[in-house]
């Protein structure tokens, strides 16, 4: 069955009702997935780094800004909205209208890839490269081919399959880094990445739809021909895709305020997207799949659009058990990532990207960065319960709000970036987040009545004090052997202290915390490291 008495998922939830893991233990594929899933993204992670000492800066600048905007605004728009809807608990009978919508969107797709096809090659400034129209098409052809495998990746998701759809991703992005890279020796043009994109979208879509007839069994129907499409899905899916073109501006706000107004040159948005790329590896390993994962626990345990008297009292507190921890653990790695990125942005960008990189402003950049990335995780968390349970009565009301969002995310890009210059556009996106989290823990204590999710966000006064000693500690050892002993004895020693004072923090935070945190943490953690903390 393909939604509904899956063995799988009744597993899976008892497991997230006793400890609300992440992942299962290691004797089941969901360790061992998202482990493949780490390796795969640090794989990529390292080869982009040697493509960025290779290709020139205004080259990366109009793939990772304007073509990548292109690709990601017709992904989103067309996934966001038919994602909410389909990977919320339906039953059996469901299924084939489940199906009906899946390909009755996908001609908006087709619509939506030619209308922004047009506006890219047409309306926009070509920059001074060879090939741009052209990327802009299979940019275009690319995204379309990936929403060939909605079906399959919905289907995998609903039944649990966490797997490949994580394995079909990661393949992607390694085979569309290598090829990039192994044609970029010959060619310093758009051509490389846009081959690249194109066959790392056949082979994901691939990957999926081998894996889809391989686990569906009996449900390998690709298509019902008397279902239709159920009006509560469609009107559903109307609602979010009015939130997702908000939400798409909110995030991508920085990339069209580039793309529209000429802010900053080329080779300036190529520092900036590399900077983004090497900051949200973290977002996109960690953040993205615990957003991803109890947004499913949420919406499986609570029933979207009832108050809390109608829902079950268990699960109401078993969801507010693991949002808190959720947000103590965001929390603590926030911190831990800003104050140590204050110390260590240098050396990650020599290591990453060489001399040049570390000693332009990219430094400052991903210094600016990690306070960014604690706000993301604390949005993705928070959103993630939002999400889950708004009705749709809600959901159109919070349109509203994201409307007024995104217009003034937009407004403070454009005049910061004109005051600030490149890192404006990391105050604009702080300034967003911050904004986006306060309506969502509003909703969530308005929701339980309590605001004890909120105090389970503020560290005591001796981790805070800790964290300060150990931080500055660090801080001084950046420009007394980092700064005055440029040598590779200076950097060793100067990581050697970092990795002293962060064990500390994280003893004595552990040391610290109470036994639900701890049992949280345990279960989101491979057997081998959990077992040691026994």
């Amino acid at each position: 069955m393909p939604i509904n008495g899956n063995p799988r998922k009744d597993r899976f939830l008892k497991e997230r009702t006793q400890l609300c893991p992440l992942f299962y233990p290691s004797d089941t594929p969901y360790e061992s997935s998202s482990r493949s899933q780490v390796v795969l993204r640090l794989l990529t992670f390292i080869a982009n780094g040697y493509l960025v000492r290779i290709v020139a800066p205004e080259v990366l600048g109009v793939v990772y800004v304007r073509l990548t905007l292109l690709l990601t605004t017709i992904l989103f728009l067309s996934r966001e909205p038919l994602r909410k809807v389909a990977l919320t608990k339906h039953s059996l009978e469901e299924w084939p209208r489940l199906v009906a919508l899946i390909w009755r969107s996908f001609p908006f797709s087709i619509g939506l890839a030619g209308l922004l096809v047009v506006v890219w090659v047409w309306l926009l400034d070509p920059p001074p490269l060879p090939h741009y129209s052209l990327g802009c098409v299979m940019f275009g052809v690319s995204a379309l081919i990936e929403l060939t495998a909605e079906l399959p990746y919905i289907y995998l998701v609903n039944n649990l399959y966490i797997r490949a759809p994580l394995i079909a991703e990661g393949s992607m992005q390694i085979a569309r880094t290598l090829i990039t890279i192994i044609l970029a020796h010959y060619s310093s043009s758009l051509l490389p990445f846009i081959i690249g994109h194109v066959v790392a979208a056949m082979v994901m879509t691939s990957l999926l739809w081998f894996t889809y007839f391989t686990k569906s069994g009996g449900y390998d129907k690709v298509w019902y021909e008397n279902a239709c499409v159920a009006p509560a899905h469609l009107r559903l899916m109307m609602s979010f895709g009015k939130q997702s073109v908000l939400k798409q501006l909110l995030t991508e706000g920085e990339a069209y305020v580039m793309t529209l107004f000429p802010v900053i040159s080329f080779a300036q948005q190529g520092v900036f997207s590399t900077i983004s790329r090497l900051a949200s590896i973290v977002m996109r390993v960690g953040f993205k799949n615990i957003e991803d994962s109890y947004y499913l626990l949420f919406a499986q345990m609570l029933k979207r659009g009832l108050p809390r008297e109608q829902q079950n009292s268990d699960s109401l507190e078993t969801c507010k058990e693991t949002l808190g921890n959720l947000l103590r653990f965001m929390t603590f790695f926030g911190i831990i990532i800003t104050v140590y990125g204050l110390s260590y942005s240098r050396l990650a960008l020599l290591l990453y990207g060489g001399r040049k990189l570390a000693d332009s402003e990219a430094t400052f950049l991903l210094q600016m960065y990690c306070p960014y990335i604690y706000v993301c995780g604390i949005n993705g968390v928070t959103e993630a319960f939002f999400f889950a349970i708004m009705s749709q009565v809600e959901v159109e009301r919070h349109n509203l709000r994201l409307l007024g969002f995104s217009l003034l995310f937009l407004a403070l890009s454009l005049c910061l970036s004109y005051m600030f210059g490149t890192v404006g556009f990391i105050f604009a996106n702080i300034a967003n987040m911050i904004i986006r989290i306060s309506f969502s823990i509003k909703y969530i204590t308005e929701f339980y009545d309590t605001i004890d999710m909120v105090y389970r966000m503020i560290p005591n006064i001796p981790e805070i004090m800790l964290i300060t000693v150990c931080g500055s500690t660090a801080l001084l050892s950046k420009f007394v052997l980092e700064v005055i002993a440029d040598s590779v004895l200076g950097y060793i020693c100067h990581i050697i202290i970092g990795c002293l004072s962060i064990t500390l923090v994280l003893q004595y935070t552990w040391m610290a915390e109470d036994t639900s945190f701890k049992l949280f943490i345990k279960s989101i953690l491979p057997n081998r490291i959990r077992d040691k903390l026994e």
